[in-house]
């Protein structure tokens, strides 16, 4: 298995609060099955994207070395989870915040209401620039839990999603697991990831939480969001 949401960096934004909680992720990550994790760690100052990625790559490089330490066997990448704002118009270089150094950019809105017209001009910009954006956990966001078909429109533009492993396991509300199941079920969502930030609430127990998943959900689906389709991303292939 490939995780490509997370937020296992220590002391960088709201997920693992020291290396020894990053080490201890990666450890349970490891005994659930997973062979890499991509860390994407909150991304919001556009004005500071070179002192961010200073910030975690050396940080990424201490837990690396940890991990090698305490043999812990998983292998993990770069990204960032980027909070699309209007300042994305007038950023430099985003290379260096998607994924592994591929075209793929994992990207995030508000939880509560947003302007839906700005947000879509966002992911525009994006996909202008050549990345391929993955929305993440669409399924908690007010505006497309409201306006559902925006998210068939935006897969018909090639724009990519991911559910987290919790909504489908229904640990956030029936509404969350509904739409995640779907996503999945109709293929507009490609990933499956944990989203992961402490050990406990929003941890990386995936062979706990794919037992609660809808069983509507084939083998098959579950397989391709969480192995085949996050492969093609840590390798910059196109995913189909």
């Amino acid at each position: 298995m490939i995780d490509i949401h997370s937020h296992i960096i220590f002391n960088i934004d709201d997920g693992a609060q020291s290396i020894a909680q990053s080490v201890e992720l990666c450890r349970q990550a490891a005994e659930n099955g997973y062979k890499a994790i991509v860390a994407t760690p909150h991304f919001t100052d556009y004005k500071n994207i070179e002192r961010f990625i200073l910030e975690r790559d050396s940080k990424l490089d201490l837990i690396r070395e940890r991990l090698t330490e305490e043999k812990v066997d998983i292998t993990l990448y770069s990204g960032a989870e980027l909070y699309l704002n209007r300042n994305i118009f007038t950023s430099g270089d985003l290379d260096s915040l998607a994924i592994n150094d591929s075209r793929y950019m994992l990207c995030e809105f508000p939880l509560g209401p947003f302007n839906l017209e700005n947000g879509l001009e966002m992911l525009s910009e994006l996909t202008l620039r050549g990345y391929t954006p993955i929305v993440a956990h669409p399924e908690r966001y007010y505006e497309f839990r409201r306006n559902y078909e925006i998210i068939e429109q935006l897969a018909d533009q090639g724009i990519l999603f991911q559910v987290n492993a919790d909504s489908l396991a229904g640990n956030l509300d029936h509404v969350a697991q509904d739409i995640a199941a779907d996503l999945v079920k109709n293929g507009y969502a490609k990933f499956i990831a944990g989203d992961a930030h402490d050990v406990y609430r929003r941890n990386m127990n995936m062979r706990e939480k794919i037992l609660k998943f809808p069983p509507e959900l084939s083998q098959k689906d579950i397989y391709n969001c969480i192995k085949k389709y996050p492969d093609a991303v840590i390798n910059n292939e196109d995913i189909f």
